[in-house]
């Protein structure tokens, strides 16, 4: 796997791992555009829970760059942006967002950074070659 590509695929990592950290120490800093009230021990474990899907990304990230074929590489990490933009974007624009009084400016800014995370995977994906061969179109 090319540098640049490795680089995105690190600075996914670092995101998620971003994310997790302040899912499991610090949830209402996430928990406030949600509007959903006070932060009780059961929202609490909620939040940890969704840290633990990071934990789980980032596991699958690590694997996929360490796998030696390219076409190994592009399953785990197409799986990995249709994950963000397909489940997690799309449900929060379509239903959630609006079903627990999401504000507009945080649901578009949350979906976003979804559906841009996607895309860079997606960009990983296409451009991820074994050495001598060409992306085909």
């Amino acid at each position: 796997m090319r540098l640049p590509l490795r680089v995105v695929l690190w600075t996914y990592i670092a995101f998620n791992l971003a994310q997790t950290a302040v899912l499991a120490f610090a949830p209402e800093v996430i928990d406030r555009a949600y509007l959903g009230g006070e932060m009780t021990p059961t929202r609490r474990f909620q939040w940890y829970a969704v840290a633990g899907y990071h934990v789980l990304i980032i596991a699958v990230t690590v694997i996929a760059m360490g796998l030696e074929r390219a076409a190994d590489r592009r399953r785990l990490v197409v799986v990995n942006a249709l994950m963000y933009i397909l489940w997690d974007a799309a449900s929060q624009l379509a239903y959630w967002g609006g079903a627990i009084g999401m504000a507009t400016s945080d649901l578009l800014v949350n979906s976003g950074v979804s559906i841009a995370g996607g895309a860079a995977l997606l960009v990983v994906a296409w451009r991820d070659r074994d050495a001598g061969a060409a992306p085909t179109r």
